[in-house]
């Protein structure tokens, strides 16, 4: 499932703006790296082969002038490119001016040296390989022509050139696709976890009233059957709705132990910073039945974390009166540890099938896979099922500690 690219994405580069300034200040770093090469082999080894040094002094205020304007743009532009290909080629001509004729039939290094690489890492920058194999043809070109016999240096640099513009923008390509798909991920997540958002909303209220709907309207008998009727095929309608949005954004449905749930709506994850006692909100679940056993100090959470944990456990403790059978009790446990929470949910029932959890989500009764284990790990969790061979069912709920509001580090 992918975003859709129009036709300018396909065609331009759209960096990010940690690669434009990571590139750019490599760049930069590197036209002045490349002055002060070229001004120390003009000053110290070809010193003496000069015959006019005032074009090379006014060329060197003009190089250092654009390198200190050139990265003040936030990455390089099509203009920029052509000014400082031309700057580059202007320096390479000046070469047979400023050298003697003998020094430059023997191939003395260009007046501009490697700095002329700088506009062909633009390029690359800019427009990826092909941009940058263009600058490199271009100052190769202008190599030659001014070589009035190429040297095996002329072509050692030539090389050189080609793979500096090449290899340089098959980085920025590289770079570009990862970033795409790193945005296409996070785009399918997002949406993939408001599905989840709404399809738990959608099981925990709607879902539910129609189940009861069904229940008491065939309790009623007469009319209340028809009624029953209608909710149990609203119900299988919408659990369907459910289950296929599921299967579109995390594929076939994972496998594991567990009982569809009827839920209890909670508020998100990310909901609120301040902070509560998950002690106090599982102990508003007690009733007859059902023990809660805390420990002995606060279990302090974000709101939000500690109200998606409560919404767990009242799902799971929903399955067991609906179908652990009359007469089962449930005991939540609650612990914490350095690492995480830990929330068990254990009961004396009857038990369940090992593939129950697969048969459940494939009916679309997605409460122990969404209602319970998606929410714990929204949080960083997970939520696992265990079936004695003596009957009962346990269902442990982990959330990890860094969503401990005070715990230790």
């Amino acid at each position: 499932m992918d975003l859709p690219v129009g036709r300018a994405d396909q065609r331009h580069y759209h960096p990010s703006p940690l690669m434009d300034s990571a590139a750019g200040r490599g760049l930069a770093l590197y036209r002045f790296v490349a002055i002060g090469y070229a001004a120390a082999l003009i000053a110290f080894v070809h010193r003496e082969h000069v015959i006019s040094w005032w074009p090379i002094i006014a060329y060197g205020f003009v190089i250092v002038g654009w390198s200190v304007v050139a990265p003040l743009r936030p990455r390089p532009t099509r203009l920029a490119i052509v000014i400082e290909l031309a700057i580059a080629v202007t320096g390479i001509f000046l070469t047979n001016i400023v050298y003697e004729p003998a020094e430059v039939t023997a191939g003395i290094s260009t007046v501009p040296g490697v700095w002329a690489g700088a506009p062909v890492m633009a390029a690359a920058l800019l427009s990826g390989v092909r941009g940058g194999v263009l600058a490199a043809t271009v100052i190769a070109t202008t190599n030659i022509i001014q070589t009035q016999h190429e040297t095996q240096l002329t072509w050692h640099n030539i090389i050189l050139l080609y793979l500096l513009g090449g290899l340089v923008g098959l980085a920025v390509q590289l770079a570009t696709e990862s970033q795409r798909r790193l945005e296409r991920a996070i785009a399918i997540s997002e949406r993939s976890a408001e599905r989840d958002r709404i399809g738990r909303e959608v099981h925990d209220n709607v879902l539910q009233a129609l189940a009861l709907i069904n229940r008491r309207g065939r309790q009623m008998g007469g009319e209340g059957t028809a009624l029953a009727d209608l909710a149990a095929d609203q119900e299988r309608s919408l659990r369907s709705l459910i289950s296929r949005l599921s299967s579109e954004a995390h594929g076939p449905p994972e496998g594991g132990a567990g009982r569809g749930a009827d839920g209890r709506t909670g508020a998100g994850p990310g909901g609120h910073d301040q902070e509560v006692d998950l002690g106090d909100l599982l102990g508003r679940l007690r009733r007859d039945g059902v023990e809660i056993i805390l420990p002995a100090g606060p279990v302090r959470l974000s709101e939000g974390v500690a109200s998606e944990i409560r919404a767990a456990v009242s799902a799971a403790l929903d399955n067991v009166a609906l179908h652990a059978g009359e007469g089962a009790r449930a005991w939540v446990l609650v612990d914490r540890t350095d690492e995480a929470v830990q929330v068990v949910v254990r009961d004396n029932g009857r038990g369940m099938p090992s593939d129950r959890l697969v048969q459940a989500a494939e009916e679309g009764r997605l409460g122990a896979s969404s209602s319970i284990r998606g929410r714990m790990l929204d949080l960083g969790g997970d939520a696992t099922w265990r079936t004695p061979a003596g009957g009962g069912t346990t269902v442990t709920l982990t959330a990890p500690a860094r969503r401990v509001a005070g715990s230790p580090s």
